[in-house]
């Protein structure tokens, strides 16, 4: 048990050094976003339901230079700033399984034809995945008007505060608990199990798939295993699913999802992500059929090692301050609400709105709850987003119908 445990501290170590590089600077990206974008910016360009806010999104995501656990706060972000469900996982399928330096890279070891079909690959299930949320999971109250109050200017201050202090008390227990999951399932898949295996056929790209959706790795980092895995004998086609599923997916991320969007839109997710994989994994196959001379070359360590140890320790210590932080803040709020139940009654029912940024619409919205009949108490929460509401005969649909005509969205989760 002993060693199990000092076994388990170890991937977890590991792990949390791969990603924390890739969380901070989807916290600062997020940051960033905060400070550049609005609400109606968010809303005119990705918040409405419908194609274009999905293709947009896509789009947005192909470039970026983030992973499958960095793109987790920057698409928490826009949700919570009031991106639609389907434009948020068109972001989220998009973004980790490519970038700038992912197709440099892709280019350099596995060619042209890798290079040019990663991007397309990646917007295409994007906007697969985006459609089908909006089609099967329940949509969003979206709100058609827009506040009375112009927000004042944003500083860098407040993107900072946004990034590393606010946005991680959604995702650091989720976060924990999926790197932890995720050391667990490295323990027991031994790091050489598909390159001793000629694994070939349809078996190969399932089997990929299987294997790849609850690994981390980044986008760039795959390249070069992927590589590896098809001068052993591995199909291009099921090299392709694991460039897909590995940096698409990752235990941590489903949590995060599951926590944020709920159990129907994780299955749309994983769905969508592993059977487009395996459908462009035949397709693949074939192109290369007629190309049968395009071998890879490896010339680079597997993993994340092209990031450098002191990076790699000064991101886990600063990463290790900001969840300490928030674990902390979150159990000290957690004693206070507990005594505060003491005063107060519980919630009858709880909402997520969308789109509020300060203190005024907060104060909106709180006013516009408190205006329904049977509502006896309120508590806005801008932090989380969360509306709790009191009394003892509550309507929901007049209260989500007051709260769209302020000029907010309420998810529907």
């Amino acid at each position: 048990m002993t060693e199990f445990l000092q076994d388990l501290f170890n991937e977890v170590t590991v792990l949390f050094g791969e990603l924390s590089p890739y969380l901070l600077l989807g916290f600062f990206i997020s940051g960033l976003l905060y400070i550049i974008t609005s609400k109606e910016m968010i809303i005119n360009h990705i918040g409405k339901p419908g194609y274009g806010s999905i293709i947009k999104a896509s789009m947005m995501g192909v470039p970026m230079p983030l992973c499958s656990c960095g793109v987790i706060p920057v698409s928490s972000s826009l949700y919570r700033l009031g991106a639609s469900k389907g434009a948020t996982i068109s972001f989220l399928i998009s973004t980790p399984q490519t970038g700038v330096d992912s197709i440099a890279i892709t280019y350099a070891i596995l060619g042209p034809i890798f290079a040019l079909l990663r991007p397309i690959i990646s917007l295409i299930t994007g906007i697969i995945g985006g459609l089908l949320v909006e089609k099967i999971s329940p949509g969003d109250y979206i709100s058609e008007t827009t506040p009375d109050h112009q927000h004042k200017k944003k500083r860098l201050l407040d993107g900072f505060k946004y990034a590393f202090i606010e946005l991680p008390q959604d995702i650091a227990i989720p976060l924990i608990k999926g790197i932890i999951l995720a050391a667990i399932i490295s323990m027991f898949i031994p790091e050489n199990f598909f390159l001793d295996y000629n694994i070939k056929g349809f078996y190969s790209l399932i089997l990929m798939a299987i294997a790849g959706i609850p690994m981390y790795i980044c986008a760039t980092a795959s390249v070069p295993i992927a590589g590896a895995l098809m001068l052993k004998g591995l199909d291009p086609g099921a090299a392709l699913v694991f460039l897909m599923t590995g940096p698409a997916t990752n235990i941590a991320t489903i949590t995060i999802i599951l926590n944020t969007l709920g159990t129907r839109v994780v299955s749309i997710y994983l769905a969508v992500v592993g059977i487009a994989s395996i459908i462009f994994g035949i397709f693949v196959n074939k192109i290369f059929a007629y190309y049968p001379h395009q071998l890879p070359i490896i010339g680079q360590e597997l993993g994340h090692h092209h990031i450098s140890s002191w990076m790699t320790m000064t991101c886990s210590i600063a990463m290790i301050m900001i969840l300490g932080y928030t674990i902390m803040n979150r159990f000290i709020l957690r004693m206070a609400d507990s005594s505060d139940k003491l005063k107060q009654p519980s919630a009858d029912l709880t909402l997520l709105i969308k789109g509020m940024t300060c203190n005024h619409c907060t104060s909106t919205v709180q006013e516009a709850i408190q205006s329904c009949e049977g509502v006896d108490d309120v508590n806005v929460d801008l932090d989380s987003g969360k509306a709790y509401i009191s009394g003892g005969n509550i309507d929901k649909e007049s209260i989500i119908n007051k709260i769209i005509n302020s000029g907010y969205s309420v998810s529907s989760q």
